[in-house]
């Protein structure tokens, strides 16, 4: 297994036996955290480029590799059908759907803690020169807006987008200010769903109940409008059209206010990957037939890797 420019507690999760290259180009992290068989001191994207060039050939794809491209293809059909869904209220995928087609290449997010960062990272786009910060280490709630107004400092010519939680949110409404104060541009997302969905998929996993995780919301875009910011508010797809093209006007202006868009999504849980019960190999053909059902994951869209390399690989 090769681990790349990281240095968080990640080894935590392999398997014992699995043996490990480390590339990295900050030598106090190597063999850190992991006692890996090599240790590079090397830029990871400069080692794997140069790793690649110095084969003989390049090797051909397997069966393996095409049945996870075909997995990978249907998963991003299910978040497709996810953002579909939504006609008369808003899904958190189609708000990322849509904040996507306002999305920079050189964009920089700033990502909070909960929920919002496991939607987020399953469809924001990363595919041109976006980069990204998030809490990975503490996981601290709040952090999505402050990490705006420092990204925004650094990085004064690109845009900047936060993501957050109304919980996270509501913790730091009073960084909006500062964002006011120094006329910093930056895109601030809110997913509203009046309660902190993170924990609750937690409880929910260990078999506790609900306590103290619903909340009363303010009108956010009403309070961001109040402290001198842009208030969008949204809870349909027509009404978050509506607010992201009043975004782009506002970018063409070159309207130095900070922008909060408030999108009242579902009270839904994003999907745990953690556990897929799919595969009747590992569990009873009941057990994998009864998640099927209550995910709306049918056999024939959304087969099992065991069964794509099986049936068609």
């Amino acid at each position: 297994m090769s681990w790349l420019g990281l240095s968080t507690r990640l080894p935590g999760f392999f398997p014992e036996q699995v043996k490990t290259i480390q590339v990295n180009n900050h030598i106090a992290d190597l063999g850190n955290q992991v006692a890996a068989e090599q240790l590079v001191l090397a830029d990871a994207a400069t080692y794997f480029k140069q790793l690649n060039e110095s084969q003989p050939s390049p090797k051909q794809a397997g069966a393996f590799l095409a049945a996870c491209q075909t997995a990978k293809q249907n998963w991003q059909d299910y978040l497709n059908r996810r953002v579909e869904r939504a006609t008369d209220s808003l899904t958190a995928e189609a708000v990322i759907a849509g904040l996507n087609t306002v999305i920079d290449p050189g964009a920089v997010y700033g990502l909070d803690v909960g929920n919002n960062t496991v939607w987020s990272l399953r469809q924001l786009r990363f595919d041109q020169h976006q980069r990204m910060t998030m809490s990975a280490w503490f996981g601290t709630m709040g952090y999505g807006l402050a990490a705006g107004i420092a990204a925004k400092f650094e990085y004064p010519e690109r845009q900047v987008v936060t993501v957050s939680g109304d919980g996270g949110f509501a913790m730091v409404v009073q960084d909006l200010l500062t964002q006011v104060q120094y006329r910093l541009p930056v895109l601030n997302v809110i997913l509203e769903n009046g309660g902190y969905g993170f924990i609750q998929q937690e409880k929910q996993a260990v078999g506790e109940g609900d306590y103290g995780l619903r909340f009363n919301n303010a009108n956010w875009a009403g309070v961001a409008q109040n402290m001198g910011a842009v208030g969008l508010r949204a809870t349909n797809p027509t009404e978050l059209a509506a607010a992201l093209a009043q975004y782009r006007t506002l970018v063409a202006a070159n309207d130095l206010r900070p922008v909060v868009l408030e999108a009242v999504i579902s009270d839904e849980l994003p999907l745990d990957t953690s556990r897929m019960i799919l595969d009747t190999s590992r569990y009873g053909q009941a057990e994998v037939q009864q998640y099927r059902d209550n995910q709306q994951f049918d056999a024939t869209t959304y087969p099992s890797l065991a069964d794509l390399l099986a049936n068609n690989f």
